[in-house]
């Protein structure tokens, strides 16, 4: 939400360029633009309350500028100090000022798109179902007078034992064939119900040694920014014999290489402490798949084939491996991005860490694109595994 002139503004108070907080602006309105394409449905409430808040604070920041500028004002210059005494608004501050305007004028034109193109239609869909539902017959069009056929008033027995499934909705047996839509916050609740298989709630000496094991990840995370820093450290020491003896920093990063990792002591120690929490969630897995198979109508289970069946509950015990890999692997990784922008942000400035959002963005995006298309690809691929394991 920067300007130029709030750019320069702002470079008064600090030792960053005007242009790193163009770019920085860039690259959050780059973001909005990315989040429009992708979500689905798009936009949404989130959308629409981010364009609200920042309507409320684009009419504050132009009231002050105007509040400044209609009166007597310094010119800022590169001495914070001030500069000259200004009774008018500069050509510079009208730009300013109606740039401000017209992102207020853009902001409240999405909201208003949002309430025409998006709320409207929905109450208009809320209230056709209703008024559809109000004058829907309670037997139904195809029922008989006397409750005969499909106008029975309890429920449909089915003929021959087998269930019948709602109205409009796919058959127990039916395979997806294509990835499912989610948000990150359904991902986030469905990896809540993986929990319980997670932690081992009905053994205590496996509850330590989960505890261990994030301890273990939250060292490694701080051995990976001790490496880098030591390694400048022995840049320092190798152009400067006076700050002391390049050896013993030579050594330290030696060590720290050595316990930095998955393939490190840490990581192996990790790994192993974790060999029977992991034997303990996919146990838990493989009954709670029992039980839910076994749970099923029998409609699932005559549109079903036995090894088809059996496949799927092969393939199942990859959850375990994915629980393991996003806990450790995943969830780490972005700790240690987060860290590293910190790092950089406390260490250079804020031109170095703007540049590592970037490109962590990028990666992250990217990454999640082309999971996306792998996934596809890989259901197809287990689809058709599970059609081979059921004509054996």
């Amino acid at each position: 939400m920067f300007s130029s002139a709030d750019a320069s503004r702002c470079s008064l108070s600090s030792n960053v360029p005007p242009q790193v907080y163009l770019v920085g602006s860039f690259f959050v309105y780059c973001l909005f633009l990315i989040s429009l394409i992708d979500s689905k449905p798009s936009p949404t409430a989130a959308h629409l309350t981010t364009w609200i808040v920042a309507t409320a604070i684009e009419i504050a920041l132009a009231g002050l500028s105007i509040a400044l500028y209609s009166h007597a004002h310094k010119q800022p210059t590169i001495d914070p100090s001030g500069g000259r005494l200004s009774w008018r608004m500069t050509r510079w501050e009208a730009g300013e000022v109606a740039l401000d305007l017209l992102r207020i004028v853009i902001l409240l034109a999405l909201v208003g798109f949002y309430l025409i193109f998006v709320t409207l239609p929905q109450k208009k869909n809320a209230q056709d179902s209703g008024s559809a539902s109000e004058t829907t017959s309670l037997l139904g069009e195809g029922s008989a007078g006397n409750g005969h056929a499909n106008g029975s008033y309890g429920s449909v027995h089915p003929v021959g034992g087998k269930h019948q499934h709602t109205e409009g909705a796919p058959p127990a047996w039916s395979r997806p064939t294509g990835a499912p839509v989610r948000s990150w916050w359904e991902y986030l609740n469905g990896y809540k119900v993986f929990f319980p298989y997670l932690w081992p709630s009905k053994d205590s000496r496996l509850q330590i040694t989960v505890v261990l094991c994030f301890l273990i990840v939250l060292a490694q995370r701080v051995v990976n920014v001790l490496v880098p820093d030591q390694i400048g450290r022995i840049t320092d020491r190798l152009e400067d014999r006076s700050r002391g003896n390049p050896w013993q920093a030579i050594m330290l990063f030696i060590c720290f290489r050595f316990i930095q990792g998955n393939n490190g002591l840490l990581g192996a120690i990790r790994s192993t402490l974790w060999i029977p929490v992991g034997q303990y969630s996919y146990r838990e897995l493989s009954v709670a798949a029992f039980e839910h198979v076994h749970s099923l109508s029998l409609d699932f289970h005559l549109g079903k084939k036995t090894g088809e069946v059996l496949s799927a509950l092969g393939k199942g015990s990859s959850i375990n491996t994915f629980l393991e890999q996003v806990t450790f692997q995943v969830v780490p990784m972005l700790v240690d991005l987060a860290v590293a922008v910190g790092y950089f942000l406390y260490k250079f400035d804020a031109t170095y860490a703007l540049v590592l959002c970037i490109v962590t963005f990028w990666y992250i995006y990217l990454t999640i694109r082309m999971a996306q298309w792998r996934a596809e690809v890989r259901r197809e691929m287990v689809n058709a595994d599970r059609e081979e394991d059921a004509v054996k």
